[in-house]
C-alpha cells in the first residue's frame, strides 16, 4: 500500500461560551484534519485539536507531504524518524513540530487497521469495545452553582466519574467547589481535580492533603509539569493519587517521574506525545512501573488505546472538545462509556458538509 495524496484542512468550531482552565480561556476550538489517500482505495484520518495558531499548524502539517506521498503507511517507525530528523534542529523536535508528526502517525495507524479489516483497538490487542470514561469540564472560570449544573447534566447522561478545575483561586474557594460537587453527585461518584500546574510545592501539599480528606480520585498536574523534584516532594506522603503527563513530548519525561515514584496515573497526550506509537510506548512504560494509564483528551482515538492497554483506566471526554459535529462517523458516548466503532480503523471520518461549513478559508 502506498500513500498517493495528502489533504489538510483547518476548521473552526465555536464553543458558544467562554470556557477554560486555571491558565487560559477560549470561545472557539480549531481542528487541523489530515487525510491520507492510498492506492488501495483507503483513506486514513488524523487531526489536531488546538486553541491557537491553526493556520500555522495546518501549514506545517502540509510540509511533510513530500515525505508522505509514495510512502508505505505501515512503515510508521521509519516515517516517524524521517519527520523527526527534519524537525530536530529547526524548529526543534519538541513543541510545535511534534503535533503534525503525531497526526500523521494516527492517520497511518488508521490505514493499518483498515487494511487489516479490524477496528484499531483490536489491531492494538484490545478486546473491550466499551471503554470507561470520565467527563471533564473546562469550568475554571465558573461559579460553584454553574459547575454543579454542568456536571449533574453529565451525570444524567450516565457518567459516574467527573473532573473539575482547581487552582488559580484560594484553596478555600477550591474546596467549596469540590464540596458542592460531592454533595450534588453523591459519595459513589469518582471526583477528580486538575490544577493545570497552578501551585507551588507548598501550596500543592496543602491542597493535596485537603483534597484527600474529600476522597478525590486523583490530583492532576499540581505543580510545573517538568519539575521532577517538585512532583517527588508533593507525592511523598500524599494520600491521593497524583496524575500528570499531558505536557510531555518524549517518553523520558515520563520515565523520570516514574523512576522517582512521583506519579500514579500517566496521562500522555495523543498529539503532543507521538500519536498511537507514542502512546503505546507510554502505556507500556507506565505498566512496567505498575502505574495506570489514562490518556489526555482526544477520546475518539485515545479510547482505542485504553481498551488495548492492560493498565488502561479511563478515556477523557470533554464535551467542548468533542469532534462529533465534524464527523460523518465515529464513536458514541453511552452511560459513561466510549463505545468504539466496529468498522475497520479508528472509525472517525470527516463529514464533507462540515468541512465546508467550518473551513477557515471557506
Amino acid at each position: 500500500m502506498e500513500i498517493t495524496d495528502v489533504r489538510v484542512d483547518a476548521l473552526r468550531v465555536p464553543l458558544g461560551t467562554e470556557l477554560g482552565d486555571a491558565r487560559a480561556s477560549v470561545t472557539e476550538r480549531y481542528w487541523i484534519v489530515l487525510e491520507l489517500d492510498t492506492d488501495a482505495g483507503l483513506t486514513g484520518t488524523g487531526w489536531i485539536s488546538t486553541w491557537r495558531v491553526p493556520d500555522l499548524l495546518a501549514r506545517y502539517t502540509r510540509e511533510f507531504s513530500d515525505l508522505l506521498v509514495g510512502a508505505d503507511p505501515f512503515a510508521t517507525t521509519a516515517l516517524g524518524e524521517a519527520m523527526r530528523e527534519r524537525t530536530l534542529y529547526y524548529p526543534g523536535e519538541l513543541g510545535f513540530s511534534a503535533h503534525p508528526r503525531s497526526v500523521v502517525d494516527v492517520a497511518c495507524w488508521d490505514l493499518k487497521a483498515q487494511a487489516a479489516g479490524v477496528p484499531l483497538y483490536r489491531l492494538l490487542g484490545g478486546t473491550d469495545r466499551e471503554v470507561p470514561a470520565y467527563c471533564s469540564r473546562l469550568d475554571a472560570g465558573e461559579d460553584a452553582d454553574t459547575v454543579v449544573e454542568r456536571h449533574t447534566t453529565q451525570a444524567d447522561r450516565g457518567f459516574e466519574a467527573f473532573k473539575t478545575k482547581v487552582g488559580g483561586r484560594s484553596l478555600a474557594a477550591d474546596l467549596e467547589r469540590v464540596d458542592a460537587l460531592r454533595a450534588a453527585l453523591g459519595d459513589e461518584a469518582e471526583l477528580l481535580v486538575d490544577a493545570n500546574q497552578a501551585w507551588t510545592v507548598a501550596e500543592a501539599r496543602r491542597a493535596v492533603a485537603a483534597l484527600a480528606e474529600r476522597g478525590v480520585g486523583w490530583v492532576e498536574e499540581p505543580v510545573s509539569a517538568y519539575d521532577v523534584d517538585a512532583y517527588r516532594r508533593v507525592a511523598a506522603g500524599a494520600r491521593v493519587p497524583i496524575a500528570t503527563g499531558e505536557m510531555f513530548y518524549r517518553p523520558e519525561r515520563l520515565r523520570h517521574l516514574l523512576d522517582a515514584g512521583a506519579v500514579d496515573v500517566a496521562q500522555p497526550d495523543l498529539v503532543r506525545g507521538g500519536g498511537i506509537t507514542g502512546l503505546l510506548n507510554a502505556a507500556h512504560l507506565a505498566e512496567s512501573h505498575d502505574v495506570l494509564f489514562a490518556p489526555h483528551v482526544h477520546y475518539a482515538v485515545s479510547a482505542h488505546l485504553v481498551s488495548a492497554a492492560p493498565n488502561g483506566l479511563y478515556a477523557e471526554y470533554i464535551p467542548e472538545y468533542d469532534a462529533s459535529p465534524l464527523l460523518a462517523a465515529g464513536p458514541t458516548v453511552r452511560d459513561g462509556n466510549v463505545v468504539l466503532p466496529e468498522e475497520p480503523g479508528h472509525g472517525c471520518r470527516l463529514d464533507p458538509d462540515a468541512r465546508e461549513r467550518n473551513r477557515l478559508d471557506g
